[in-house]
């Protein structure tokens, strides 16, 4: 058994305790709460991480760790389609060791940064062995290119054939990832969300992201249609008519709820859907930021009580893979929103997207003792949520299903795990 203690402690972001400590028994916490409330732990390893905060693991709801390589490799000018060109550029030279070598330091980035969870997309399968080495838990979501509608079918036989082969466990899930509607035809959307149902695995996609996709799909026009014909993708192709949020409800991929990542650019209309669909919405805030997007809808969502989740997107459109650093950006740049709910974002709505809001997400009795640290810079820090979101507060131990996966000062008897 473990046990932390800590000055602070966040059972889940709107209850914080003085003095508080957690209780880690066979990878779960068996007690969360004041620490003078604890009784018989004298056989416990007893950490004490003085002036921070215990929290809940911090939860990253969209990241392409196969990309971590590409930080400020890629010149963005303002125009997406050419951020994609060099983009595909650059990988298509890439060995299978400089794939997983970009895995492996996505991994251990995420957990200096106190994730806990990812919500990873993968396109050629090679994150799955470096993700099942690690302790991190991941949700890992295989994702789809294809805009010929004559093998939609062909190409989830493929993914189920693939599936049979995966051994999930407590840490490992398969999700399903059609990339946008801009490289993935009607049909195959339709198939996804079949499978998604068939198999009760978690579905989710790009959507509405630029200015760009909503004109192609509306209008069939601007530089998705030249971006598609490089790639000989565009064939025969009518567009639907349809702003991006408003098509897929209208071929039924929202219905029952999925994950909806970036929604830059909602109608009052597609806000609507996404609502009634029950859907969760990823807002990656630094990566909106680097593409000079307009001002994100987030409040509007939030006024209809629409889950919103945090994603990081990848680091060749970031700084740093560290939900930590997007809270503290939406803080320092959104005064107007509750630091509480900016903790939910990175916390509990994550694990209510990926469908484990009974299991992550909290620091309660029988969940994973999925746990981050925060530590100040300052002490006796008047609001905990401005020694959390300071510019200097930073991670300085995570701990995934009991196992402790970083530890900066190195108190801890255990082996740092990656």
């Amino acid at each position: 058994m473990l046990l932390l203690k800590s000055k602070y402690l966040l059972k889940e972001p709107y209850s914080v305790i003085d003095n508080g400590a957690v209780l880690i028994d066979d990878g779960k916490i068996k007690f969360a709460g004041r620490s003078d409330d604890i009784n018989n732990h004298e056989s416990c390893q007893i950490i004490d991480l003085g002036n921070s905060a215990i929290v809940p693991g911090f939860v990253n709801t969209h990241t392409h760790l196969d990309l971590t390589h590409l930080h400020k490799c890629i010149n963005y000018n303002g125009d997406f389609t050419d951020w994609i060109r060099q983009l595909i550029n650059i990988k298509k030279d890439w060995t299978e060791t400089e794939y997983l070598s970009s895995i492996r330091e996505g991994i251990k980035k995420s957990l200096e940064s106190g994730t806990t969870t990812v919500a990873d997309i993968t396109r050629n399968g090679l994150a799955l062995d470096e993700l099942q080495k690690s302790k991190i838990r991941k949700r890992l979501f295989y994702e789809f290119i294809d805009f010929n509608p004559d093998s939609a079918e062909s190409t989830i036989d493929i993914f189920k054939n693939m599936m049979n082969g995966i051994g999930q466990d407590d840490l490992l899930s398969i999700g399903i990832f059609p990339h946008a509607p801009y490289t993935v035809s009607e049909e195959l959307y339709r198939e996804c969300k079949r499978v998604s149902k068939e198999l009760g695995i978690s579905i989710a996609t790009h959507i509405s992201e630029t200015n760009d996709e909503v004109e192609f799909l509306t209008r069939g026009t601007g530089k998705f249609v030249s971006l598609l014909k490089n790639f000989n993708m565009l064939n025969n192709w009518k567009p639907p008519g349809l702003r991006p949020v408003n098509y897929l409800e209208n071929i039924g991929f929202l219905k029952n709820g999925c994950i909806l990542v970036h929604c830059n650019y909602l109608s009052e209309e597609e806000i609507d859907h996404v609502e009634e669909s029950n859907s969760t919405i990823v807002f990656c805030p630094r990566s909106h930021k680097y593409f000079r997007h307009n001002d994100h809808p987030f409040y509007k969502l939030e006024d209809r009580g629409i889950n919103i989740a945090l994603g990081t997107d990848s680091l060749a459109s970031n700084d740093s893979l560290s939900i930590l650093d997007e809270m503290k950006y939406i803080y320092s740049q959104h005064k107007t929103v509750k630091p509480q709910e900016i903790l939910n974002m990175g916390t509990t709505a994550g694990a209510a997207a990926l469908n484990m809001v009974d299991c992550i997400g909290k620091l309660e009795a029988g969940f994973y003792a999925d746990i981050t640290v925060i530590e100040f810079q300052q002490e006796g820090v008047s609001n905990i949520y401005d020694g959390i979101f300071s510019q200097d507060s930073e991670c300085v131990f995570t701990v995934v299903s009991g196992t402790v996966c970083y530890d900066k000062h190195g108190i801890s008897k255990e082996a740092t795990v990656y």
